[in-house]
């Protein structure tokens, strides 16, 4: 699917209002190279500085997003993991794991970005769905909507990322089919074991590798293509939102 782009000319607006309250700090009479100038913001400077904060944390997200696929592809410095009981498995988990958890995290800075949008004035911690529900400003928005579709499209992932957050609990039958038999070559070796011959006949090494691969291969496609879909949610959220804060920021002019 291809992805949507930003609206290059709400962009353009949105940057052009930070870059221009930000110069106004730096040539302000009292401005201090090393002390707080928040101060010294304009009514439109203030809020702006705080919805491109939020919007900062979201491309970081984006881009740590994009990051777990190159580490997937290849798994580095085998031998230096392997010597430190690091896995190919737990290097897969690990970074899937990472997935879950910045999807989750990207849901969150929806709800806080489309808050500081609309000055809503919910503290982080209860700027809850629940709470934005409340208000008339944004209930019935296409930033709402956004963040409603971002949740179904997600729910999977972001109930898997409670699992394992708040239980511990990582579940992948596919992982857990290749790590028993992985173990019983590991241990065999680490302890100079010999192996059951029928065992060795119905997994032999060359499979067992074979499965490693594929199943690394298809946890990159199924990250990679959430991927996808999260940047496209990012550029929508970004498109049918900016026009509310261009809107607010120039009446505070």
């Amino acid at each position: 699917m291809e992805i949507t782009e930003f609206n290059d000319k709400l962009v353009k607006e949105f940057f052009e209002i930070v870059n221009r309250t930000m110069e106004e700090v730096h040539e302000h009479p009292d401005y201090s190279r090393s002390g707080n100038n928040h101060h010294l913001l304009s009514p439109e400077g203030k809020y702006a500085n705080k919805v491109f904060g939020i919007y900062l944390k979201i491309k970081e997200i984006k881009e740590d997003l994009r990051k777990i696929e190159i580490f997937l592809r290849r798994f580095p410095l085998k031998k230096f993991y392997e010597e430190n009981e690091i896995s190919h498995l737990d290097y897969i988990k690990y970074h899937t794991e990472v997935f879950y958890h910045k999807s989750n995290t990207l849901l969150d800075l929806f709800k806080l970005f489309t808050n500081e949008v609309y000055e809503l004035g919910y503290s982080e911690k209860k700027c809850t769905w629940n709470n934005l529900m409340k208000s008339e400003a944004v209930k019935d928005s296409l930033s709402i909507k956004v963040i409603e579709y971002y949740h179904k499209s997600f729910e999977h992932i972001i109930e898997a990322r409670n699992l394992n957050t708040h239980r511990g609990i990582f579940k992948d039958s596919k992982k857990d089919d290749i790590e028993a038999p992985m173990m019983i070559y590991k241990n065999s070796e680490k302890f100079n074991l010999e192996l059951n011959e029928v065992f060795r006949k119905m997994m032999p090494k060359f499979l067992l590798e074979y499965k490693i691969k594929k199943y690394k291969n298809e946890r990159l496609l199924f990250i990679k293509s959430g991927n996808n879909a999260a940047e496209q949610y990012i550029n929508f959220f970004m498109n049918v939102t900016l026009p509310e804060f261009l809107n607010r920021a120039k009446a505070k002019q």
